[in-house]
């Protein structure tokens, strides 16, 4: 059950990576962009969502689950300048936590 989500995950991910890159050449309107905007900002904040939940410490987790909630809550609310100054760090924040967090032994990878 987990594999079939994580590939049905994984398809809303190319759909959505697809639809903005064929923005480029077909120029859509702004109802059809907003759309594609609201669909990539909720598949992040559910993908931090998840994080979250298997992340270790109370802290980082909190971080990672509040971060998906805003960016997932954001879709629903009139676009402001705090706003999208919050979205711009509930996007970056999880990423830069993941990328200092320190490698334990058991993730290491191993070299041949």
């Amino acid at each position: 059950m987990k594999n079939i989500a994580f590939l049905f995950f994984r398809f809303l991910v190319v759909i959505v990576l697809l639809a903005k890159v064929s923005n480029w050449f077909f120029n859509f309107d702004d109802q059809t962009n907003q759309i594609i905007n609201s669909a990539m900002f909720s598949i992040i904040g559910i993908a931090y969502m998840v994080i979250g939940f298997y992340w270790d410490g109370k802290r980082v987790k909190a971080i990672f689950l509040c971060c998906g909630a805003f960016l997932i809550a954001m879709n629903f609310f009139k676009l402001s300048d705090f706003i999208g100054i919050a979205g711009i760090i509930c996007i970056l924040t999880p990423m830069l936590i993941a990328r200092f967090s320190p490698i334990e032994e058991s993730d290491e990878i191993p070299v041949k």
